[in-house]
């Protein structure tokens, strides 16, 4: 995994304290933000591999960050970190093909667990065949998506 980049993005200093350590112990290279324009600032000037971002920031949301991503046609996955309940961001988080969403606190084990997931293969090497994702032009964002939507079908309908 060495040599992949990911962005943290929370308003909250010692939780991207927290996950740069953690993020980086398992070798990915990492860089963080406090805020929107920030992250918007950093995507600018890099790209990553991977995201990992909260829902509510100081000056918009995590959505706000994972729209520009997505508007570059970047299918890089992107991690939602939130102490929210998850069935407040269902429908936006299915437009922005967020992999996966994550309930604050977490485990350094969850946290990496999930970027690991995310990421998948080593740069460059495709997760799916494209004839395994029939409904999806862009075979690397249907595995993200399934990994994220079967852990909303367990919840009770509200």
């Amino acid at each position: 995994m060495n040599g992949t980049d990911v962005l943290v993005v929370d308003d909250d200093i010692s939780v991207c304290r927290i996950l740069h350590q953690m993020l980086s112990g398992e070798q990915y290279k990492v860089q963080t933000s406090q805020s929107v324009a920030d992250a918007l600032g950093a995507i600018e000037k890099n790209s990553f591999d991977a995201y990992v971002m909260d829902y509510k920031l100081p000056d918009g949301s995590g959505f706000d960050v994972a729209e520009r991503i997505r508007s570059t046609g970047s299918e890089a996955p992107i991690i939602l970190i939130s102490g929210y309940d998850r069935s407040a961001v269902a429908l936006r988080a299915e437009k922005f093909r967020i992999s996966d969403f994550l309930e604050k606190p977490f485990s350094r084990e969850i946290i990496c667990n999930a970027v690991k997931k995310a990421i998948g293969s080593p740069k460059g090497a495709p997760e799916l065949s494209p004839g395994d994702s029939p409904d999806s032009p862009v075979a690397p964002s249907e595995p993200t998506r399934m990994r994220f939507w079967p852990r909303w079908a367990k919840r009770p309908p509200s």
